[in-house]
């Protein structure tokens, strides 16, 4: 029962304090007179079984994990306003190796007005703290060791209708990640990028788009400029197209060590700094179906990304597949599947090389009782090919989790 107590006194510096924060809000005068206030506390709980908690090459370990999820969800919408704070903690708790016992936080804010019908903007700001290997795999196909990180992340866009066909907008975004390692590189992140939309009529849109990105490791820097041009094409409001293709410039600058000949016949190691440039190709493509019963999304991407956790940036290729078809009113199932290659040689965008190629797959099935009152029962299985050492490293996970909410002031 200690590690109980530990827990709640970690627990009441987090979720508690979040939630005091969000019911101080519930207090402002006039709240209860806007067009939407909702509060919405949440619990889910997670038993799944993994056979690599590690997501190891070799010396699989396996073990059963319990995680118990608070959350608590607070939207204020008005006519010009949107308003959004979350909280979430994950308890996880390891049957079998309880070293890797953990409380997941994330939190996060939004903010949205429209200052009149042509002009809108939007802002998030969140923090996070994770330390599961598997924590990017959905997203970047990078698995990281059990390393505990702090993310602080915001973003801001803003739009303009200069014309009924032609609009601009603006955005720019910052990210840092630290990491609870000294052999693992810290990321900050800076991206910005301007736009310009024009309506082609028939549910076609072209943009042109120029933009900015900043890398900064602890041991090299990229700075990288792009542009684009795309159509986003809406056919029968069930499908989708979004395409966009242009090229990126990246200058990289790092430090390799070198021996010098120091007279009359020494040689010695000495830091020397270098320039890499390098013109890459950029591809997006989705396309996505929102059906009465079915949604799904399938998404393509190549260009230039950070690739946190492994100490510079990597060309990435990404293949997403997500599907949801509602069978009845209560039983649905999904399927979603990715594939990510993260590839840089070596001296292209720093010192070192990167070559890591993942594929996920995860099917499940959902029953709701009630809209606030769904049980999910999945499988997933991930894999990775370390190209530059020929191993890999595969997880089969599977799961049931049972999710509940309660809508406040609805």
């Amino acid at each position: 029962m200690l590690w109980v107590i530990q827990l709640q006194r970690r627990f009441a510096l987090t979720f508690w304090g979040a939630l005091s924060i969000l019911l101080l809000i519930l207090m402002i005068p006039g709240a209860a007179l806007c067009d939407e206030f909702r509060i919405i506390p949440s619990i889910a709980l997670r038993e799944a079984y993994n056979d690599n908690i590690y997501f190891s090459t070799s010396d699989r370990v396996q073990s059963w994990t319990t995680t118990i999820t608070p959350g608590l969800e607070l939207t204020d919408r008005t006519e010009k306003m949107d308003l959004g704070l979350s909280a979430i903690v994950g308890i996880n708790r390891y049957t079998d190796e309880p070293s890797l016992n953990s409380i997941d936080q994330h939190y996060k804010g939004r903010l949205g007005y429209t200052f009149d019908p042509t002009v809108n903007m939007q802002a998030e700001t969140g923090w996070s703290r994770t330390s599961s290997p598997d924590r990017d795999i959905a997203t970047t196909g990078i698995v990281l060791g059990n390393i505990q990180r702090d993310k602080t992340y915001g973003n801001i866009a803003g739009n303009w209708a200069i014309s009924p066909r032609l609009a601009a907008g603006a955005f720019y975004s910052y990210e840092q990640d630290l990491y609870d390692s000294p052999t693992v590189s810290n990321l900050e992140w800076n991206q910005a990028n301007v736009g310009l939309y024009y309506d082609l009529g028939l549910a076609t849109k072209a943009r042109l788009i120029a933009g900015y990105a900043g890398y900064r490791f602890t041991s090299q820097d990229t700075n990288s400029f792009s542009g684009t041009v795309g159509v986003d094409y809406r056919y029968h409001e069930l499908w989708t197209i979004v395409v966009d293709a242009g090229a990126r410039y990246a200058s990289t600058k790092y430090q390799v060590q070198e021996l010098q000949f120091v007279p009359p016949f020494f040689l010695v190691p000495v830091k020397v700094d270098k320039t890499s440039e390098e013109w890459s190709g950029i591809c997006t493509a989705s396309i996505k179906y929102n059906g009465e019963k079915t949604i799904s999304s399938l998404s393509f991407s190549y260009d230039l990304a950070p690739a946190s956790g492994l100490s510079g940036a990597a060309q990435r290729t990404a293949f997403i597949f997500d599907i949801r078809h509602r069978l009845t009113y209560e039983f649905s199932g999904a399927f979603s599947t990715s594939y990510f290659l993260n590839y840089a040689a070596a001296n292209q965008y720093g010192v070192n090389a990167i070559n890591q190629e993942t594929f996920t797959v995860v099917p499940s099935l959902r029953y709701e009782f009630t809209r606030d009152l769904y049980l999910d029962l999945g499988y997933n299985f991930s894999n990775t090919q370390y190209k530059l050492t020929s191993t890999s490293a595969y997880r089969d996970l599977a799961f049931v989790r049972l999710y509940a909410q309660h809508r406040l002031f609805e």
